[in-house]
């Protein structure tokens, strides 16, 4: 299929002209970024869209969505698809990442096989993560590869989980610039904040010290309008614990996070009640008839029929659609302080480089970062305000992802099957094998040879 491209007639001069491609442009969820833009209509003034996906049906959708909402906006902007990689990448200045492969099914899996070994079943940590990752990682090191040789200067943005691991791939195997986008919307700084009643004064927002690796960090500070606000974030929770001790299958996630927040007065990310309560996520996990991968699968037909409907309008209205535009409004944020070398700070995943002083270099991190025409420098943070306990389980956690990254580039088996063990939600070489074989054959279409041998 080639670029197919519409171009708006806006006049307005021009602050960019830069080109962002989107690789999974056909995720019906990509749809929150290009609502980001109409709300923010001069971020990317002058600049080309690129969507690339290799399901034609879905791009086709994004795609006439994404043009139908930008013409009548009059955005001086231009949007194109493509299913050709190459040529989507080709000149790009940024390239942004967000797909998974294997799609739903896949997901399924990592969440279902891990829990007849009596280990947590997720997508994102544990053996599902960790099988996620070996999908994944080698894709995205391929698009990396391929914009050394025709877009070499590009920002490699991620949102593909797991992001860390995805990160720490490119950054030990490429040249390429890349930036750990946060990938999952809920936020404990953000949610924590907005159920106490305190937002940010617009257009100001909240600023959090977060500090680890994604999808194992805390926040020891968060500050709104000159206020470290955190303190009052840990006596709501102390509240909410108190007065909320029946623990059920709906509220046993909200209470594990505030109690974590009320022991180490501190923030949780949200997959930090895991590790901290795996047998009480274990308990409510086999109490539930399918996963929560098994009810989207279930929904996906009518949410396809209904991104359908709207794209078949003259004026398409998303806002009753699934979908998080905090993501979108996040990535656009972030080109715009590339674009507009703004210097702001912005939470991001980036190599170490000595700003946390209990991780090795070379780890991928996620903390606060100055973000201008360089891309996202981290700004140090020595132990981040942990406690030498806290700061123990995100080290080992980060070794764990430094060596899937290589597993999944070079690796085979055996080497897999050690880095498995080293999960602390598996720490065992006895359930890592077993729970690999299972996986591995689950997954083999998507695995390479070395890998299940």
């Amino acid at each position: 299929m080639q670029l197919s491209k519409i171009e708006s007639t806006n006049t307005h001069h021009p602050k960019h002209n830069a080109k962002i491609a989107i690789i999974g442009g056909g995720s019906l969820y990509c749809a929150s970024f290009m609502q980001s833009i109409l709300h923010q209509p001069e971020a990317l003034n002058g600049c080309t869209i690129v969507l690339m996906d290799k399901n034609e049906e879905r791009l086709n959708i994004t795609y006439m969505i994404s043009k139908k909402l930008f013409q009548h906006a009059g955005l001086n902007l231009t949007i194109e698809r493509t299913t050709n990689q190459e040529e989507a990448i080709e000149d790009a200045n940024f390239v942004l990442t967000t797909f998974r492969t294997g799609g739903l099914q896949a997901r399924v899996f990592d969440e279902k096989i891990p829990i007849s070994h009596g280990l947590i079943g997720q997508d994102t940590i544990g053996p599902g993560g960790f099988f996620y990752a070996l999908r994944t990682a080698p894709v995205v090191a391929g698009i990396a590869a391929e914009m050394e040789k025709i877009a070499p200067k590009a920002f490699l943005l991620n949102y593909t989980s797991p992001s860390n691991i995805i990160a720490e791939t490119i950054a030990h195997s490429s040249g390429i610039r890349v930036i750990g986008l946060e990938d999952h919307p809920f936020l404990e700084t953000e949610r924590l904040a907005k159920l106490m009643g305190i937002a940010p004064l617009l257009p100001k927002r909240l600023h959090p010290r977060r500090v680890g690796i994604s999808h194992g960090n805390w926040t020891t500070e968060l500050w709104r309008e000159g206020e470290n606000i955190l303190p009052r974030i840990i006596q709501w929770c102390e509240d909410f614990v108190q007065h909320n001790p029946n623990m059920t299958e709906d509220n046993y996630q909200e209470i594990l996070l505030a109690t974590l927040t009320m022991q180490y007065k501190t923030i949780p990310s949200y997959y930090m009640h895991y590790y901290y309560f795996p047998e009480i996520v274990q308990k409510y996990q086999r109490k539930r008839a399918t996963t929560p991968s098994e009810d989207k699968q279930q929904q996906r037909s009518q949410l396809l029929a209904s991104y359908k409907q709207e794209a078949s309008k003259d004026l398409p209205d998303l806002s009753q659609l699934p979908g998080d535009p905090g993501l979108g409004n996040f990535a656009l944020s972030v080109i715009s302080s590339i674009l507009d070398d703004t210097g702001e700070e912005w939470v991001l995943s980036v190599t170490n480089n000595g700003a946390l002083n209990f991780l090795a270099d070379d780890r991928v991190v996620e903390l606060p970062c100055r973000v201008d025409a360089r891309g996202a420098t981290p700004l140090t943070q020595q132990d981040g305000g942990l406690s030498i306990d806290q700061r123990g389980l995100i080290a080992a956690l980060a070794e764990y992802e430094g060596a899937t990254a290589r597993v999944a580039l070079w690796g085979n088996r055996r080497d897999a099957i050690k880095a498995l063990a080293a999960n602390p939600l598996v720490w065992s070489f006895g359930k890592a094998e077993q729970v690999y074989d299972d996986l591995a054959q689950a997954h083999k279409a998507y695995l390479p040879e070395r890998l299940l041998k």
